[in-house]
């Protein structure tokens, strides 16, 4: 089994027990199969290290503050009978950059039946699929962007930002996890943001409608649907951020960057269940970045959770 060694330990104390413990674990009754959904929902109470957690984002949002960014983060136990969530930071949306992209998917989608495999007008909607998710081309989640109204299961609007804020919508998140555009540079009069918070529940209520545990007409979206997105997100090339220390399999996670943005959103498998994170934060430029804050924090929450474990 493969350990990932611990960095250097945030500012804040509370934090030093974490750091003694390795950032991956195999869990002892847990037989991985790739898949982020859990059709039998095991109920995962709370893990002795979650107080940890708290401290551990607080120190996160003081180190990057040191370096002149700005940064909200938020943990929700997926598993946990109450799903409690932990924040810190000031949390007002910010622009989403690509993380906007995994609502785009959610809504072409829905509007061509949850086939990968449907013939679009611009090839095939996995192809497209494949490129906006896991490489994250603009051109590509444009085209996701129209299809959400181009599809024989579109809805009954030719506006692509209403068909995919009415998917959030379903589940309160329309204003926190928001979509204002494509990534074409026209103004809409609107612009996509999001936050830490909404971040987390967003990914929270795809994990719920992928194991098919959302309650009729208060899902997200439709299993096949989020089970598809969750793989695309599994599937991601861009690990530079939460998912940088830990295990090959453990993470499904889309990032967000410009010159002036650095998010990443994801669902975290450990040996004590399920977490959803997000960090969004400021960025100076290229080269002026929280991404090591970032992938230092994915560890660091990992560890603290019983370590991180491919799903």
């Amino acid at each position: 089994m493969a350990v990932t060694a611990p960095g250097a330990d945030l500012a804040n104390p509370d934090t030093a027990s974490a750091s003694t413990r390795p950032a991956s674990a195999q869990p002892s009754a847990s037989v991985p199969d790739g898949r982020v959904e859990d059709p039998a929902h095991r109920v995962r109470p709370l893990p002795s290290g979650w107080r940890e957690v708290g401290p551990l984002l607080s120190g996160a949002v003081a180190e990057a503050e040191q370096a002149g960014h700005e940064l909200a983060a938020c943990v929700l136990a997926i598993d946990a009978p109450d799903e409690r969530v932990v924040c810190s930071g000031e949390d007002d949306p910010r622009y989403a950059a690509s993380v906007m992209k995994v609502a785009f998917a959610v809504a072409a989608l829905e509007a061509w039946d949850a086939d990968p495999t449907a013939q679009t007008p611009y090839g095939t909607l996995g192809d497209l699929l494949e490129a906006a998710i896991p490489v994250s081309d603009n051109d590509a989640a444009n085209l996701l962007y129209d299809l959400s109204v181009d599809g024989p299961s579109a809805p009954d609007t030719d506006d692509p930002n209403e068909a995919i804020n009415e998917v959030a919508d379903r589940v309160g998140l329309a204003d926190e996890f928001h979509t204002g555009g494509a990534f074409r540079g026209e103004w809409t009069g609107d612009w996509s943001r999001v936050s830490a918070r909404g971040s987390v529940g967003y990914l929270t209520e795809l994990v719920r409608a992928a194991d098919g545990r959302a309650s009729a007409g208060e899902a997200l979206t439709s299993p096949a649907v989020a089970r598809t997105v969750l793989g695309l997100l599994s599937d991601q090339e861009r690990l530079w951020k939460l998912p940088a220390h830990l295990p090959e399999g453990s993470t499904a996670n889309k990032t967000g960057e410009t010159d002036t943005e650095s998010h990443d959103i994801a669902v975290v498998n450990t040996t004590s269940g399920r977490y959803a994170i997000a960090v969004i934060a400021t960025a100076t430029g290229p080269d002026d970045t929280p991404d090591e804050v970032i992938a230092d924090l994915g560890r660091d929450v990992a560890r603290a959770l019983g370590g991180a474990v491919r799903f």
